[in-house]
């Protein structure tokens, strides 16, 4: 839990007098099983404006559908990663990649091959509202693999 005001509570919704908590980077590895093994998206990262306590914790990473979350990350099946707000903005990786490139075949993702091996991605998701005038603008940017996606 990140309360409103406290030292994690960064990236957007807030004013000029907070100019030091208008951005932040989130950053983190994870690891994907075989491509034919993904059968759901998974929600990599989530932001919601209050957490109940009788909710179960375990379901944290799966999809729902809550009117409480500011902002989520998901991974499709297709390995696309997908930005969506509680205001019904969506941005897809597809978007922004160069179909020209091998891999936008696979979302530029690493699956886990037969072996064992492989199966770790980079991701890297950029808010800022240094240079938007309202507290609830802010632009986004998701570099997967060392790759800006959106």
């Amino acid at each position: 839990e990140v309360p409103r005001g406290g030292g994690l509570d960064v990236g957007m919704l807030h004013n000029a007098r907070h100019t030091s908590r208008r951005r932040c980077t989130i950053e983190m590895w994870y690891h994907l099983p075989q491509a034919q093994a993904m059968m759901d998206e998974i929600i990599l990262m989530r932001r919601s404006l209050f957490y109940e306590e009788n909710e179960d914790a375990s379901k944290l990473c799966m999809p729902d559908e809550k009117h409480n979350t500011l902002w989520e990350l998901a991974l499709l099946p297709t390995g696309l990663l997908e930005l969506r707000t509680g205001a019904g903005s969506v941005v897809t990786s597809v978007m922004f990649i160069d179909e020209s490139d091998d891999n936008a075949k696979n979302g530029l993702v690493s699956w886990e091959r037969e072996d064992g091996g492989g199966g770790w991605n980079h991701v890297c998701l950029v808010f800022s509202s240094l240079q938007h005038s309202s507290m609830t603008e802010l632009s986004a940017s998701i570099l997967m693999n060392g790759v800006v996606v959106v």
